[in-house]
């Protein structure tokens, strides 16, 4: 079984939320172990991938009090990528444009469940949707994904802002009996699949 965190988005903001957040990412381990975090930036453009992983070993060290861990940035070759997940004891893929992740990851869409068997799965935003079946988020309407997990989600939800959308989208799609995750931002709720 494999441990998913899902967050609604907005990482950076520092608050108790996402304190938490980083923490869970390594609250399983005993304290003497030193985990693989494997960080996934195939939302964003490649040429900032490096302002990206600075600024999560940063976030990860100030909220689990500098706590030791290896960190590795995720290849864009698939087959690598690959070889990575199986040395990583945490996936974590960051916020940002779910497209940029369906394009990379299309090739091994069918394998990813099974590759990340046992470990620890952290998305946030982007990284909740490709996994859904059905998404939508702040600035877009639902779109279908990988359908990883048995989800529908909504990420940087408020009810303000998407209550209307989802009950239309449920009375559209009676069929769909995946569960709805509903993320406000800052926000995670975890899942085991």
């Amino acid at each position: 079984m494999t441990k998913f965190i899902l967050h609604g988005g907005e990482t950076g903001v520092p608050n108790k939320h996402n304190e938490a957040f980083y923490q869970e990412w390594v609250k399983d381990f005993d304290n003497d172990k030193i985990p693989t975090i494997l960080l996934v930036f195939f939302s964003r453009p490649d040429e900032i991938w490096g302002e990206l992983e600075k600024s999560d070993r940063e976030r990860f060290a100030k909220y689990t009090n500098n706590r030791k861990a290896n960190f590795i940035v995720a290849d864009s070759d698939m087959e690598k990528f690959k070889a990575q997940i199986r040395l990583a004891d945490v996936i974590y893929f960051r916020g940002g444009k779910p497209e940029k992740i369906i394009d990379t990851m299309k090739t091994i869409k069918d394998d990813f469940l099974a590759l990340i068997k046992g470990k620890i799965f952290a998305g946030s935003s982007a990284g909740v949707m490709f996994l859904s079946d059905y998404s939508r988020s702040v600035d877009r309407g639902w779109d279908k994904w990988f359908g990883i997990l048995p989800i529908n989600s909504i990420v940087h939800y408020t009810d303000e802002l998407h209550k209307e959308s989802l009950e239309d989208f449920k009375k559209k799609n009676p069929d769909n009996k995946n569960e709805y995750i509903l993320l406000p931002e800052t926000e995670f709720i975890i899942k085991r699949f």
